[in-house]
């Protein structure tokens, strides 16, 4: 089975259902402990059952986890395919199922493209017209505390999208290190 690291087209289902799996594992595990302690003791009264109550906290991790994840609409793969036919060099720095969390809640960046001073994003939002702002801001919010200023633009077009990538030139060598960094911070910021 194919690991994959965040930023990678893919990342997104592969993180869900390990979540989904782990949710489940420790819920069996809880729902065993529960029902040997019943068995051999007849209660739920002996100090067994304190390793099923410690295991609700993970549990309840893993499936806040899961469903903070499955509102999240990550990219089509005639999406990604059309992307990947029509951008130029632009490709390879392109990252793909990204999420930035902050304390009022999540949100989902199918592709993104960090690169040269700026940065490109493409969502899927319905009322994305009422919405764009805010997505932005919640891009410019990862890096808010550093001394770099990236222009950020996000579209719910796939063409313009598209179109825009195209248009960034390359970057040069020390252009390349703060990317990176701005890369790292927003990818901190996600699931």
């Amino acid at each position: 089975m194919k690991s994959y690291k965040k930023g990678e087209y893919g990342y997104l289902k592969k993180y869900r259902n390990s979540k989904l799996i782990a949710s489940i594992v420790f819920l069996l595990l809880i729902a065993f402990i529960v029902a040997t302690v019943i068995i051999m003791f007849g209660d739920t009264k002996r100090v067994a059952i304190v390793f099923a109550i410690l295991m609700a906290l993970p549990l309840a991790k893993f499936i806040i986890a899961y469903i903070l994840c499955l509102k999240f609409k990550p990219l089509t793969m005639e999406d990604y395919e059309y992307i990947k036919a029509n951008s130029k060099d632009c490709f390879k720095d392109l990252s793909f199922d990204i999420s930035i969390t902050q304390y009022e809640g999540a949100k989902f960046y199918p592709a993104m493209l960090i690169k040269n001073g700026k940065v490109y994003a493409f969502v899927y939002d319905k009322n994305f017209s009422s919405k764009k702002k805010e997505y932005e801001t919640w891009i410019k919010n990862t890096f808010s505390d550093t001394k770099y200023e990236y222009k950020v633009f996000v579209t719910d077009k796939l063409d313009e999208y598209v179109k825009k990538i195209n248009s960034v030139s390359e970057a040069n060598r020390n252009n390349k290190l703060i990317d990176v960094y701005i890369k790292e911070l927003i990818f901190e910021k996600g699931v």
